[in-house]
């Protein structure tokens, strides 16, 4: 064994077990050391020490309250202020003295008396000459106050502080007698008069509130580990070692070493249990924790000398106050079944007989703390001790665990459950056989109801069975309508139902149609649960799948809606390479995710629908940002487009009057009108701008447009050309010497001299905004004219 190993293994004195701690400390006008001592602040203790601090610097007195549940420690705050503030020294003046009173109350009891009693304590404290103690004795209220605080300042007392613990008393109208004492303690300037009350009540108005109580369970668990021992500072703990892989729940390892943090839930299932008189209800857990786990460590360890190993809820159970505790929480049933569980591994070898019992032991503890369902193998192990050490120290072959929990299950009657890769402790085991058949079939039952849970005697188990009937006559009519809908999918895609699918679903249907009683008198067969799991199992596939019929018919719906096709051959059509690669890509995937969508998904292989789903999901993400910035270009692009078409038609108009004039030679660009009127259409503005949801209606439903469309600009760039050449050709014609003089002979009327101009400067643009019908008919009649 090697050197590291050596070191785990040897035992060390790693902390102190601290004296027991008290139910309820007493109010000590001089604490004792121990008292002191043995404090341990919480946050909330820390900040209102901060506050106490504070008011030692300020000149005035005050009146504080402190609040909090029975056991959170005020009594022991309490003294861990008077013992300080004994020992604080002078507040103004080297040799000023400090008076420091207690004063607790029990049962029922009045403001007034209350103050009676403060009054007689400080009239003792004080001393000073009997005639004036007689007096404020006598007085009532502020004035009484008032000369007792005199009559200190005169024996030299510059300041007074007055604890008062109302422990279990109920003060009645309070309110105005601290409202009184702040009055004094702001007002009196000669003695600096200081109250600092303790009570579970509510703080009066007068008052400034503090608190001393664990903010939640976590910090009550450290304070109360803390109680119970106290780590030595030269034994150079590496808790962080300790506790490595395991999740402590946001408990420092040091502040709670050497508890394994489930049994240290388990000591608080315990401190919290219901008292008779339920006095526990609003108690703190402090002290009883603190116990507990101080009887843990007193077995364990005796004077602290152990490894720097855990103690796991195994090693709880080993201390007879512990065992008794965790029994009596368990119900009777619980009880009996446990011992039916300790008895039944009574003829183990030792080893097993030890592993055997931290198994039963752990799946009681967690029982008892409330989880009812069954633990994980994987998980259990780690709570066993001998499971752990032997990782750790390789001290002896890994337990087979899996293996002794399926002979204790058959040994132990049931108390001890295997299912699949998870065990539990089941109390309800050790009753009636009917009980223990439906609690073993529980696991079935619950794919027919999921709200079933184990049952505790007859009426319970009566309850329960008259419920999964009604969910298995359910489970029947469920199944034949799965049975309808594959059937109809499939036969839209002239598909046959797979025959492994048609007789699983039948083998559901016998296992349903049989009913509560027939599963209850099949349960003692193991065999028998098992092969009904696996037809449940194979059945929630099958009907998996059938219910995601209307969402797989929906996405490829969409899919189809886009438009979009993997057509290689209008890529340069594009705008540029990133658009091209990324409208590729989603052309790609939108066809895989219809085919995978398909029918054919209903006859192959059970599919992760879900996953399939997901990538439906991702793919339509992309494609509707993808399509709200094409489409907002797409927009721009048609106004532009919509003026160049305007403008091919009134070219091509003019080329055509031009055309109509025999004179002029033979027609050009006559095919051009076709081919503009073709790309004037697939021209479409958009008329709900911004106003569309491609989410859920995947292409614009007023311009139509489609991700990956090319527009018509590059036609009518095209057909703009040939009409400029084709008018170009005309206006030539029209610039021959001899039309332009025919032109200025008979144009007696001088319509056509600023035509004349134009066509000589060969300028189309202004040939097509002056050359209309009228002015074409009067150039046509006048070149027919010359001719004849």
């Amino acid at each position: 064994m090697d050197r590291a190993n050596v070191e785990v293994r040897r035992a060390r004195r790693w902390f102190e077990i601290e004296p027991p701690a008290v139910e309820r400390l007493e109010l000590q006008t001089s604490p004792r050391v121990s008292t002191v001592a043995s404090y341990v602040f919480t946050r909330a203790a820390e900040r209102s020490w901060e506050v106490l601090n504070q008011h030692l610097e300020e000149p005035h007195g005050g009146v504080f309250w402190i609040r909090g549940p029975a056991g959170c420690g005020k009594t022991h705050f309490l003294d861990y202020v008077i013992a300080l503030q004994r020992r604080a020294g002078a507040l103004d003046a080297q040799n000023a003295r400090r008076l420091v009173c207690g004063l607790e109350l029990a049962g029922r009891i009045t403001g007034a008396e209350v103050e009676m009693f403060l009054l007689s304590v400080l009239a003792e404290q004080i001393g000073g000459d009997r005639r004036s103690g007689d007096l404020f004795r006598q007085m009532r209220g502020a004035a009484a106050l008032n000369v007792a605080l005199e009559t200190a300042s005169r024996t030299g007392i510059r300041a007074v502080t007055v604890a008062i613990d109302f422990a279990t008393s109920d003060c009645e109208a309070s309110a105005d007698f601290f409202a009184m004492l702040a009055q004094v303690a702001a007002g009196f300037r000669q003695v600096k008069f200081t109250v600092i009350a303790a009570s579970r009540a509510m703080a009066p108005d007068a008052t400034r509130p503090l608190l001393v109580a664990p903010r939640d369970p976590n910090e009550e668990t450290t304070i109360a580990v803390r109680r119970a021992r106290r780590l030595l500072e030269d034994a150079e703990l590496d808790a962080t070692r300790a506790y490595a892989g395991i999740d402590t729940a946001g408990l420092a390892p040091d502040a709670i070493f050497p508890f394994h943090p489930t049994a240290l839930k388990a000591l608080r299932t315990i401190a919290n249990r219901p008292s008779p008189d339920g006095a526990r209800a609003d108690r703190a857990a402090i002290v009883s924790l603190s116990r507990l786990a101080r009887e843990v460590l007193a077995s364990s360890s005796g004077d602290g000398e152990m490894r720097a190993c855990l103690l796991y809820p195994p090693d709880l159970t080993i201390n007879a106050e512990i065992s008794k505790l965790l029994a009596h929480l368990l119900p009777e049933a619980g009880r009996a079944a446990w011992k039916i569980a300790r008895d039944s591994i009574a003829g183990l070898d030792p080893y097993e007989k030890d592993l055997a019992r931290e198994i039963v032991d752990s799946l009681m503890v967690e029982n008892v703390c409330g989880a009812t369902a069954a633990l994980p193998i994987e998980e259990l192990k780690s709570l066993l001790p001998i499971v752990v050490r032997s990782a750790s120290e390789n001290a002896h072959p890994a337990p087979a665990v899996r293996d002794l929990l399926r002979r204790l299950e058959v040994s132990t009657g049931g108390v001890i459950r295997l299912e699949t890769d998870a065990a539990r402790f089941d109390p309800a085991a050790a009753g009636a056989p009917e009980l223990a058949a439906f609690n073993a079939a529980l696991m079935l039952a619950r794919g027919f109801d999921p709200r079933l849970t184990i049952a505790r005697d007859r009426a319970g188990l009566d309850a329960r069975l008259n419920r999964l009937d009604s969910s298995m006559a359910l489970a029947v009519e469920g199944a034949v309508r799965t049975r309808g809908v594959l059937t109809s999918a499939l036969r839209e895609a002239k598909l046959e139902m797979p025959a492994a699918d048609g007789a699983a679903i039948a083998q559901y249907i016998a296992l349903a149609e049989g009913g509560a009683a027939a599963m209850l008198e099949a349960a003692a067969d193991r065999s028998y649960l098992a092969a009904a799991a696996k037809i449940a199992s194979a059945y929630e596939v099958i009907a998996a799948t059938a219910e995601s019929i209307p969402r797989m018919r929906t996405m490829r719906e969409y899919l189809a809606a886009t438009g979009l096709r993997a057509a290689p051959d209008e890529t340069g059509a594009r705008e540029n390479s990133w658009q091209q690669s990324a409208i590729t890509s989603m052309e790609t995937e939108c066809e895989l995710l219809q085919v995978e969508l398909g029918p054919r998904i209903l006859t192959g292989p059970p599919r992760n629908l879900d996953a399939l789903e997901a990538r439906f999901q991702k793919f339509k993400w992309t494609y509707v940002q993808c399509y709200l910035s094409a489409h907002a270009r797409w927009r721009e692009k048609m106004e532009r487009l919509a003026l160049v078409a305007a403008d091919a038609r009134r070219y091509f108009d003019a080329l055509a009057r031009l055309n109509a004039i025999a004179a002029l030679g033979r027609p050009e660009g006559a095919h051009l009108g076709a081919l503009v009127a073709d790309a004037s259409a697939r021209v479409v503005r958009c008329e709900l701008g911004d106003a569309i949801a491609p989410e859920a209606i995947p292409r614009c439903s007023s311009c139509g447009f489609q991700l990956g469309a090319s527009s018509p600009q590059a036609e009518l760039e095209d057909a703009m050309d040939g009409i400029r050449r084709a008018l170009e050709i005309k206006l030539a014609a029209l610039s021959q010497s001899m039309i332009a003089r025919l032109i200025r002979n008979h144009d007696k009327e001088h319509r056509l001299e600023g035509f004349l101009k134009i066509t000589q400067a060969a300028q189309t643009d202004a040939l097509v905004r002056v050359l209309d019908e009228k002015l074409a008919r009067y150039l046509a009649q006048v070149l027919e004219d010359d001719g004849s």
